[in-house]
This record gives C-alpha cells, structure tokens and sequence, in this order.
C-alpha cells in the first residue's frame, strides 16, 4: 500500500514538473508583448499541442513556480497586464536575433544548408509573431557559400586536439578551376593546433607546423579528412608567439614591425575598423594624419592596396619598396 502512495505521489510530482514546461514552451512558442495569452489559450494549447488536459489552479501553479527566482523566468500576468500572459525576457532581443541572423548569413565558411539550420535554431528563441518578421531577411552571396560540409566538425576535433595538448593532420584544399575543392598536395599536414580565430570573414586554425617554429594559419572551411594523432605537440602554448596573433591582418603570419602610413582623413573609419583603437595616430596636416602600428608587414601591405591613392606607407623601408614593386608589376601596364 504505501509502495503504490509513493509511486503516485512520484506521478503528480512527474506530472506537475511535465505542466511546468509544456507552459514555458507555449509562453515561449506563442506570447510576446504584442501577444499576450489569456488562461483559455494556454489551457488550449495545452490540449492541441501536447494532448494534456489542466485546470486553471495548474497554470497559475506553473507559472508561479516558473516566476520564482529559483527558475528565474520573467512572465508577465493578468494582475499585472489585465490581458493575461507572456514571456516578457527572452534568451535574446529582436535586435540581437536580427544582429546574429544577419551575421550567420554573412559567413561564407559556413555551406547554405548549415545557415539555414543555425538561422531557424536562432529565430527559434522568438515568438513565432516575431518570427515571421524575419522572413525577409536573405544571404546576399550564397555563391560564395563553401562546398565543404565537414566545417563544423572540423570545429570540434580541433577543439578536442587543443584541448588534449595532440596534433592533428588534415588535407588542405583549394579551389580548381573547375571551382571544385581539390588537395594542395598529396602529403597530410600535421600541426600543433593553439588557438581559432575569425579574421575577414574567414575562420582559422592558429598553430605550427611539425617542425617549424613560426606560427601559421589555415583556413577551418579548407580543411578535410582531419584526425587528432596520438603524438603531444611539440611547442608548448606558453612557448609559442601566440601574442602576435592578436595583430593578424589577411592572416598573413611572421615577424611584427613597427609600421607607420600616412593616410588620406577620408580613410580614418578603415583604419580603425581593421586594426583598432590601440595605434598611435598623429595629425600631419588638415588633410592627413600619420598611424603608427606594430604588426606583421605583409598583411597591412596588402590591406594599402585597396587605399592606393589614399595610404601611403613610410616605414619599414623594405616594406614600402615591395609596394612600390607590386605597383610596378601591375596587369594594366600603367
């Protein structure tokens, strides 16, 4: 006898736990501030959408336990509104789903499918009132989309290597002119993996290669068949020059210099958006100002080139004369 009283008792308990999130998923699913659910439509739903019949003690029981700072949701009630319910905090704002919508849509790294997945998973934390605003909202350069599908579980297994201190090999691909990915070489890579990082719209494997001792970057969406080796990596975190990797442009890698250009004050948004608040910049007349920067030469000169009658580089002197050979060399003959 008191066998079967426990078991139900452990039923109700079962029971009213299941009510409590059936009715947070409803809240989340179908109420905002736009659109607030009286007690009859919560108790509908409950039928229609999860085949469970309540009463009105079980909703305010629900949502008053789901009130409670110990679950912490924020719903707002009749007492309140004078219309009924709804979810009045959410995981994330309109603003930041749009924000995070139109981000996922602008990686190229990313296949069409993988953004059309993780678009519906972000929009999921909206009502579905809001949801449908969303709609409109479309990937300007799907064919840029990468071919490759493996991005993402490239993701965790670099994830796992640099956690476990292993290497891991991988072949590195590049596009053909068939546009089709296709090996860089018939050797594996093999590589002591640290750190991933986004740079320009690409995302990379910060680490070194076997045997080398300067860092390098490889593009995650150009890599495939990857595998973590049984092998500890040869240089450690700590001895590796990771800091040079906060002063990454075009994730070009090598030693950092001292760089000054002298730039056109048209440009001055460009400048900071590629390298930031941390430089030092001078005004040198009312038309242009001087920006000093310590970072690796090869990926800033490259950046001048979209700035060519604008940016003009001053130092490092073996820097400004391969921009003035790359000028020289140019396909228009000019």
């Amino acid at each position: 006898m008191h066998n079967e009283q426990g078991i139900q008792a452990e039923q109700v308990r079962l029971t009213g736990r299941a009510n409590i999130i059936c009715i947070l998923k409803i809240l989340e699913h179908y109420s905002d501030e736009d659109h607030i659910l009286g007690m009859h439509e919560i108790i509908d739903h409950m039928r229609d959408d999860f085949g469970l019949k309540v009463d009105r003690r079980t909703v305010y029981s629900a949502i008053a336990a789901l009130n409670t700072d110990k679950l912490g949701y924020d719903i707002s009630c009749y007492d309140e509104n004078g219309k009924g319910y709804y979810l009045r905090s959410r995981l994330f704002e309109p603003s930041e789903v749009r924000l995070l919508t139109d981000a996922v849509y602008s990686l190229h790294y990313i296949t069409n499918k993988q953004t059309s997945d993780m678009v519906d998973k972000i929009q999921s934390t909206l009502s579905i009132n809001y949801r449908s605003s969303y709609k409109h909202l479309f990937s300007v350069n799907t064919e840029r989309k990468t071919e490759n599908r493996t991005v993402f579980y490239n993701i965790d297994v670099l994830e796992e290597a640099i956690s476990e201190g292993k290497k891991v090999m991988f072949a590195y691909m590049r596009y053909g002119l068939d546009k089709r990915l296709h090996p860089r070489r018939e050797e594996e890579y093999v590589v002591n993996p640290y750190s991933m990082v986004c740079d320009n719209q690409n995302y990379y494997l910060i680490c070194i290669k076997e045997g080398k001792s300067n860092i390098s970057y490889y593009r995650i969406d150009l890599m495939k068949d990857i595998k973590i080796t049984d092998d500890q990596i040869d240089v450690k975190p700590s001895e590796a020059d990771l800091m040079s990797t906060k002063k990454i442009v075009y994730a070009y890698a090598g030693k950092q210099e001292d760089i000054v250009l002298r730039c056109d004050n048209s440009v001055i948004g460009g400048v900071i958006d590629k390298f930031g608040t941390d430089i030092r910049i001078t005004a040198c007349d009312e038309n242009r100002f001087d920006v000093r920067l310590r970072a690796v030469p090869t990926g800033v000169l490259y950046w001048t080139m979209q700035y060519l009658s604008k940016v003009e580089i001053i130092s490092p002197k073996s820097m400004r004369e391969e921009a003035i050979k790359l000028i020289k060399t140019n396909k228009y003959e000019v």
